[in-house]
């Protein structure tokens, strides 16, 4: 099981001050984090929008954490991590009280009410206490800031080149970020769905950390026209994430896909890891097909998970503002260690052909666990404002799984995020008995990750108040068209 205070990113800690639960000691702990954070990078007005949430994070831990006249400390830590200042803080206080939440969150709804961090995470680590991890991404520059009049405009315009333009593909060197920003923003415009590509610095840190690996296609006169990265949560971790799939428009129909992934995939293989997933857009079928054919196969559909804003050049839509759908998938590069896997009863047959699907070593147990569904639970909550979403990774569940899950969700709902995802260690004995009950409070399933978490991830997903249509989804397999068919079939018996 993963240490409960491993992180995914490569961090430096910065300061960290323990302080006794007693509300005097508050005002200087924000001048620390206020001035700490201003010397990390965060202009002045930034710092001050961030004390102000840690002072509600703060609060909540004096005020609720401990009973009265226990002698309680809580912790701040900041921390350095790739184009980012994190924040945070833990305590060994209480167990979470569910009675308290049954009106709203109210550390929650204060945070959510300011427009303070880039991301956040609530951690629940059991016996080791509370933490919430407050992310700022830090102001660096935007290449599109320095470009020159004749560069504000899209290639898109420009004629297509011809397929005998000599093409390298080949790793991209940190230093080369800088290309990588102007060649986006000039093929893309401000459409792009990843800002933080626009952001040379933030990339260069990402590469340097080892954390992102980029390969790029580049002309004779060094000019980049595509680019495709694998993503990892750790350096070491087993499996990565195949995307930021950039292609200038003037070389689209040069086959760049297929033939930076099989770069990639070749670099994972050599590396050891075991594979890569991706989540391909169900807007068109395309991209999907372009992973067939490269021998990845479908694990799974998030359905809502594109933003209504990003839309597709070249390709008629017809989603009337709403969100789009994604397919997942997995590509092998090395055979991943058998294991055995504990889906709930409710999804064992679409696991079953999942796995069967792609090859994966696995063994379906059958007989329940009941003793492993006595622990209480470990999880971890992150919100994205961006994509208006939240995952909630659950490390170790236990009997206190839907009430706590149950808890997050009404607060998230209440915030109008659209699409809350859960995933669920199959590995682990208690998933079988714990995540079932979760279609109780209107989960269903989405899909599965193979080796992302200490073994296989099961991801459940909930839409708030979000319609998707059948029609809106499009597949690009047989095997692609069934199992749409089984998430939406999932979704109306959780409804």
């Amino acid at each position: 099981m993963t240490d409960e205070h491993e992180t995914t990113r490569r961090e430096k800690p910065v300061a960290r001050v323990t302080v006794s639960a007693d509300i005097g000691f508050l005002p200087p702990v924000l001048d620390f984090v206020r001035q700490t954070a201003h010397q990390l990078g965060l202009r002045d007005e930034t710092a001050e929008h961030l004390d102000r949430v840690v002072e509600v994070v703060c609060r909540n831990a004096i005020e609720h954490a401990f009973e009265p006249g226990d002698d309680g400390r809580y912790e701040v830590d900041i921390l350095r991590r790739p184009g980012q200042v994190v924040v945070a803080v833990e305590d060994r206080g209480l167990p979470f009280d569910y009675d308290r939440f049954k009106d709203g969150d109210p550390m929650l709804r204060g945070m959510m009410q300011q427009s303070f961090a880039d991301e956040v995470r609530f951690m629940n680590l059991g016996r080791g206490g509370n933490r919430v991890e407050l992310v700022k991404d830090l102001p660096q520059a935007d290449a599109r800031e320095g470009l020159t009049g004749e560069e504000h405009r899209e290639t898109v315009k420009a004629p297509a080149a011809s397929e005998e333009v000599p093409l390298e593909i080949r790793t991209m060197r940190s230093e080369e970020t800088p290309l990588l920003s102007r060649a986006v923003y000039r093929s893309y415009g401000y459409s792009y769905d990843w800002d933080d590509i626009y952001y040379p610095d933030r990339i260069r840190e990402l590469q340097e950390s080892r954390l992102m690996r980029s390969c790029v296609a580049v002309t004779s006169e060094g000019e980049f026209v595509g680019h495709l990265a694998v993503m990892v949560e750790r350096p070491d971790s087993p499996v990565g994430e195949a995307g930021q799939a950039v292609v200038d428009p003037r070389f689209r129909g040069h086959h760049l896909f297929p033939k930076m992934k099989t770069f990639m995939a070749e670099q994972c293989k050599k590396s050891g890891m075991y594979g890569l997933y991706s989540e391909a857009t169900a807007v068109h079928p395309y991209s999907q097909r372009g992973n067939l054919h490269l021998g990845a196969r479908e694990t799974g559909f998030l359905l809502g998970y594109i933003p209504p804003s990003v839309a597709y050049k070249d390709i008629s839509e017809d989603r009337a503002g709403r969100r789009g759908s994604v397919a997942l998938f997995y590509m092998r590069t090395n055979e991943e260690p058998e294991r055995k896997i504990h889906p709930p009863d409710q999804y064992r047959d679409v696991v079953q052909r999942i796995v069967e699907h792609n090859g994966l070593r696995r063994k379906v147990v059958d007989i329940p666990d009941s003793r492993a569904a006595l622990a209480s639970s470990h999880v971890d909550l992150r919100v994205r404002r961006d994509h208006n979403l939240a995952l909630v990774r659950v490390i170790e569940p236990g009997k206190d799984l839907l009430e706590l899950v149950r808890a997050r969700l009404r607060e998230l709902c209440l915030h109008r995020l659209d699409v809350i995802y859960v995933d669920l260690p199959l590995s682990h004995p208690a998933t079988r008995v714990c995540g079932g009950r979760l279609e109780e409070l209107g989960f269903f399933f989405g899909g599965i990750l193979p080796e992302l978490l200490n073994g296989d991830v099961l991801r459940l997903q909930y839409l708030n108040n979000v319609e998707i249509e059948r029609g809106d989804v499009s597949t690009a397999s047989d095997f692609g068209e069934e199992l749409l068919d089984l998430v939406f079939s999932q979704r109306d018996i959780a409804r």
